[in-house]
């Protein structure tokens, strides 16, 4: 009885959340294990558009992101045209706080975008917008694309120390053998 209680009130407070949180919700990409990533979306109405994909860089990691997103097209009489603009596409990290710190995004445009942060990626949760416009009036539409993840962990202060110490023996057996080639 106590268990179905629970998830009764369990449900009610998910629905709660569900309804009261805003129309545009973001999506949650999913990685296979070659870093890739699909996302798309499709609008019924003509108009600008802003649509949200999140992702996260795994704990002790370092990651470079790369996309690349295709408008759709829409047969209009006998040919097919582009209904979709993209105008825009901007990184963003999601901070502890849940306030965002947009980061430098570079980005080709047109029918066929490509994008991908200036910076490499710290261990967190990220996400991109895509920004939009219909471009035929009075038809909705489509687009598509991949975002490519590669991550790699964290060097740790002790390899950096080594390193350090490998190169300093380095110059001093350099400069030790130059020495006894003088005399």
């Amino acid at each position: 009885m106590k268990k179905s209680i629970f998830s009764t009130a369990a449900a009610l407070l998910l629905s709660v959340g569900v309804l009261s949180a805003p129309a545009a919700i973001a999506d949650v990409l999913v990685f296979d294990g070659s870093g890739n990533a699909t996302y798309g979306a499709s609008h019924a109405d003509p108009g600008a558009y802003s649509d949200e994909f999140l992702f996260k860089v795994a704990t002790e990691s370092q990651g470079w992101a790369s996309g690349t997103a295709i408008a759709g097209k829409t047969l209009v009489g006998l040919s097919r045209l582009f209904n979709y603009g993209i105008t825009g596409v901007e990184f963003f990290r999601v901070n502890a706080d849940s306030s965002r710190s947009i980061l430098g995004t570079d980005t080709t445009t047109g029918n066929s975008v490509e994008f991908f942060p200036a910076d490499t990626l710290s261990a967190g949760n990220y996400g991109f917008v895509i920004h939009g416009q219909t471009s035929l009036d009075g038809l909705g539409g489509s687009y598509a694309g991949n975002l490519n993840l590669v991550t790699a962990p964290v060097p740790e202060p002790a390899s950096y120390g080594m390193l350090a110490a490998g190169l300093g023996m380095l110059a001093f057996t350099a400069r030790r053998n130059k020495s006894h080639k003088l005399h």
